[in-house]
């Protein structure tokens, strides 16, 4: 078969007979949005009235199997008792060879049963007499053996017809589906009118709390929607009240604050333009930001020209006192190679020391309130401008402090200075500062 010959789609199409197919089935979505924009009424009434009749149609198939079952039961225990009964009642015939007294008993039979056909036949399959003739669809034959003494002679065949019995159980089920179909309109009815009450309620709630008046164009049909669509366009920050204030655990532990003063922002505030100025506050921020995230510190505004950066908890960086000195490390090192790219000078003065209590928060101010003569002693410390990184005595006495970094006494209010780290954690704030380095090197602006 050659396979250059043109398909009959081929053919069609350019015979201008082939047209695609231009208004598809409806997509299930659509149909699933369409039917959520109803009104409550329609949905309730679709729902209960579906519902009614998916379990009516399954009562009604259920009554349907159990009905044939018990009707096949029945017909053939007769079928097989009336075989039964004629060959024991044409045995004594058969006996004699009266071929006319049987056909007579037969057709009494048939006149007398339900049977539409009774056939005899010997033992060699040959018939011997029979008695009306089977007609129909619903053909059933039952069987029974004529016994002449002990001896098998032949054997009754009686055809009943089934029609009647189907058509009724036909009817039955008409009826019965019938009869299903109005239950479920009038849970369709029912159900409508007790959706419109409750929609007409929810509409009500609705207008009452809406903020301004809706456009009838485009209110949605459905009455929970139309609520939804009230309450999302409520203020509901506005409206939520504040929970009461209570303590919490992690402003009642030791926190170790670092206080970073701004030397150099103080010349700048007057002597920069409000553009350049958010700039270069916008650097320190960055540099202070990144410093703290490697060691989960919480960076906030303590003063004009001050900033505390808050350690607490557990962390696998070390204690809270040596995590603080690590992101103080971090803050100096990064501010000295900027300063190298930049015409405005990063210096920093920075503290370091520890608070039984922490920060606080909107909820808990105790805490806050506790703190605060901590950071006016560290605002004080940093006021001579130390130019390395300071360590309270109570910092000093920190397990991982004293174990990972060395530092020397000064005049400074019995503060020590930081000298160096310990080899693997100095290795590791080597390559932390790489990181920001190339972070704010790659972005230098926001």
């Amino acid at each position: 078969m050659p396979t250059n010959m043109p398909t009959k789609r081929a053919i069609a199409t350019e015979s201008g007979l082939y047209c695609p197919l231009r208004n598809p089935v409806s997509h299930p979505s659509r149909v699933s949005n369409r039917f959520s924009n109803t009104s409550l009424g329609h949905q309730l009434a679709i729902m209960t009235a579906g519902l009614c009749l998916l379990v009516s149609l399954a009562l009604i198939a259920l009554g349907a199997i159990s009905t044939r079952h018990m009707q096949m039961l029945l017909q053939e225990e007769y079928g097989t008792s009336l075989a039964r009964l004629v060959a024991a009642r044409i045995s004594t015939a058969m006996e004699r060879g009266d071929l006319l007294s049987i056909s007579a008993t037969l057709q009494r039979l048939l006149e007398n049963s339900m049977a539409q056909a009774i056939t005899i036949t010997d033992v060699d399959g040959k018939a011997l007499g029979q008695a009306g003739e089977a007609q129909g669809e619903n053909l059933y034959q039952y069987n029974a053996p004529v016994h002449i003494e002990s001896n098998i002679a032949g054997q009754i065949v009686i055809t009943i017809n089934a029609d009647n019995a189907r058509a009724a159980q036909s009817r039955f089920l008409l009826s019965m589906l019938g009869l299903a179909v109005l239950l479920s309109l009038a849970v369709f009815a029912v159900s409508r009118r007790f959706g419109q009450r409750l929609g007409s309620n929810l509409a009500s709630m609705a207008s009452k709390i809406a903020l301004e008046e809706e456009d009838p164009r485009r209110r949605p049909a459905n009455e929970i929607l139309r609520l939804s669509r009230q309450i999302d366009a409520l203020p509901m920050d506005l409206l939520r009240t504040r929970s009461e204030p209570g303590p919490s655990d992690e402003n009642y532990r030791t926190t170790a604050v670092v206080y970073l003063h701004l030397s150099s922002l103080v010349n700048y505030v007057d002597t920069l333009d409000e553009r350049a100025l958010q700039r270069y506050i916008e650097r320190v921020h960055q540099v202070v930001y990144a410093a703290a995230g490697f060691y989960a510190g919480d960076l906030q505004v303590a003063r004009q020209f001050g900033l505390a950066v808050y350690f607490s908890g557990h962390n696998s960086a070390g204690s809270a006192a040596f995590r603080a000195a690590s992101c103080a490390w971090l803050v100096r090192a990064v501010s000295r190679e900027l300063e190298k790219q930049m015409s405005l000078s990063l210096s920093i003065a920075m503290a370091i020391s520890q608070s039984e209590l922490g920060v606080g928060s909107g909820t808990d101010i105790y805490p806050g309130l506790y703190t605060q003569h901590t950071l006016d002693e560290l605002q004080s410390v940093c006021a001579s401008k130390p130019p390395d990184i300071l360590l309270s005595p109570a910092a000093c006495e920190d397990i991982d402090v004293a174990g990972r970094l060395q530092h020397r006494p000064t005049d400074v209010m019995d503060y020590a200075l930081i000298e160096e780290f310990a080899g693997p954690y100095q290795d590791l704030l080597e390559r932390q500062l790489r990181l920001i380095l190339k972070r704010l090197t790659d972005n230098p602006k926001r």
